[in-house]
């Protein structure tokens, strides 16, 4: 969406046109409610949250300062509202990956040749979704909700830690539990790899894969891992474990929403703008 249909999306929105808020539906529901899917693992569950988070875009409008852009508020609203229904119901049920047919390429990217290759290779496809999700059901809750904000969701490590109510070292800490369970799970799949530790270097080299390094020890830890045959395994098979949630991303999209969908939610908007 350009920033002059994001604009006048906005505009319709404060005014209360009933084809403003279609629109909203229309055009967000699907990122929106592949999101809450992936978050609460239950599609019902989803589809609540997503219709609760598109009535409170259209409630808090007037509140919108444009300094993102309304797919990305309404992607915190919905993020928000998932983590209040896990908190009250604490669902546990498991998410449903999309079908094989599903698209691979830009999801993949990054991967070993054996996985991103092109060609018609349902088979080996469907093994590597077989893989992923066994991955993540192996995953604890705690840690699962934490990979899925900070790797497919991109919440920053603040964000994440604000949303959970729990301290940004302790969302590292989890994050890096979660994607180690992972790389140790998919081992078989990615490639034989070092053992995680070198010489008391491994957190500094997490900082140094998150971004988290001050700048005076960005060059040292590098021209570390350069040298360091451990490192230098270790740092691609991190990078190679980061990629897979980005592939659940893609694994969990929902191509379209359901007629029936837009229309309960569009209705369930107009009752409550006519009892504003």
């Amino acid at each position: 969406m350009s920033e002059g249909e994001d604009r006048s999306l906005v505009e319709g929105l404060k005014a209360s046109k009933p084809e403003a808020f279609e629109k909203l539906v229309r055009d967000f529901s699907p990122r929106l409610l592949a999101t809450a899917n992936r978050v609460l693992r239950d599609s019902d569950e989803a589809q609540d949250a997503v219709q609760e988070a598109l009535i409170s875009v259209w409630k808090n409008i007037l509140q919108f300062r444009g300094t993102a852009s309304l797919s990305t508020w309404a992607h915190r609203i919905v993020i928000n509202a998932c983590l209040a229904r896990m908190r009250s119901f604490r669902a546990q049920r498991e998410v449903s990956i999309a079908d094989e047919g599903s698209s691979f390429s830009v999801a993949f990217e990054g991967l070993p040749a054996a996985w991103s290759e092109p060609g018609p290779n349902l088979e080996k496809r469907v093994a590597m979704r077989r893989s992923i999700q066994r991955a993540l059901d192996e995953i604890p809750e705690e840690f699962r909700i934490v990979l899925l904000l900070r790797d497919v969701e991109e919440l920053s490590s603040r964000e994440t830690a604000e949303k959970l109510g729990i301290a940004d070292a302790l969302v590292r800490q989890r994050l890096h539990r979660a994607r180690t369970i992972m790389a140790e799970m998919l081992r078989p799949e990615l490639c034989d790899g070092p053992e995680l530790t070198c010489g008391g270097q491994l957190d500094l080299l997490l900082d140094y894969i998150d971004k988290l390094l001050p700048a005076d020890l960005q060059q040292p830890v590098q021209d570390h891992i350069e040298l360091c045959p451990t490192c230098t395994g270790l740092l691609n098979q991190y990078r190679t474990t980061i990629a897979l949630p980005r592939a659940v991303l893609e694994l969990t999209q929902v191509p379209g929403v359901e007629a029936m969908f837009v229309a309960g939610t569009v209705d369930m908007w107009t009752r409550r703008a006519f009892e504003r």
